[in-house]
């Protein structure tokens, strides 16, 4: 089975984790270089849009859930975003995404739980994390708790379980914007949700 098929398989956490361990070296390659993945960039730059719409600066912490080896991270960088704190279940996967140095703060997390964090965030940005095998819609509540209100939220959710998590949005008091579905990889056809959203407390 194919990596990118396997994660999307994952049943628990813990598999999860021995996934990433495992691909983390040759994620970028398998992900990127040859299967094409264009989700990460497409969804920072939504994010950095809906930032100066709703007069959020570019020195405004951001959060990227998942943010995996950095892809989301690098793009925010190439906008002049300053800081970015990132939260993965993968420890490999977060000292790759720390070698490219446009984080300022990475920790391990695993975001299917509550997540204790230091501050709350008017941005948030996630690609990647939202899928089968992955984090589901049952987290959105906790993860909406890291936000303040009127932060500005880009997430990229696959079709396939979009249905349940825009009810979720609604529970957590995050208001869609715009959920455009679009294709995630050169080539690919539409996949994926492309979910802009702001939080009303």
């Amino acid at each position: 089975m194919k990596p990118v098929d396997r994660a999307r398989a994952l049943s628990s956490p813990a598999e999860a984790v021995v996934l990433y361990r495992e691909w983390a070296q040759q994620y970028d390659h398998d992900v990127f270089a040859t299967a094409g993945f264009t989700g990460s960039s497409r969804i920072a730059d939504l994010l950095v849009e809906q930032m100066q719409r709703h007069g959020v600066a570019a020195n405004t912490p951001i959060l990227d859930l998942g943010c995996g080896t950095g892809a989301v991270g690098i793009r925010l960088h190439e906008h002049g975003c300053t800081d970015i704190d990132g939260l993965d279940i993968s420890s490999e996967m977060l000292a790759i995404a720390a070698s490219k140095q446009v984080y300022r703060n990475l920790s391990v997390a695993d975001l299917t739980q509550p997540v204790a964090a230091g501050e709350r965030y008017r941005a948030c940005v996630s690609a990647g994390t939202f899928t089968s095998g992955h984090v589901g819609p049952s987290s959105v509540d906790h993860l909406a708790a890291l936000l303040v209100d009127d932060a500005v939220v880009a997430w990229v959710v696959a079709t396939t379980v979009w249905p349940s998590f825009e009810e979720a949005f609604q529970g957590a008091g995050l208001t869609l914007l715009g959920c455009e579905v679009e294709p995630i990889r050169r080539g690919g056809a539409p996949e994926a949700v492309m979910a802009l959203a702001i939080k009303r407390g």
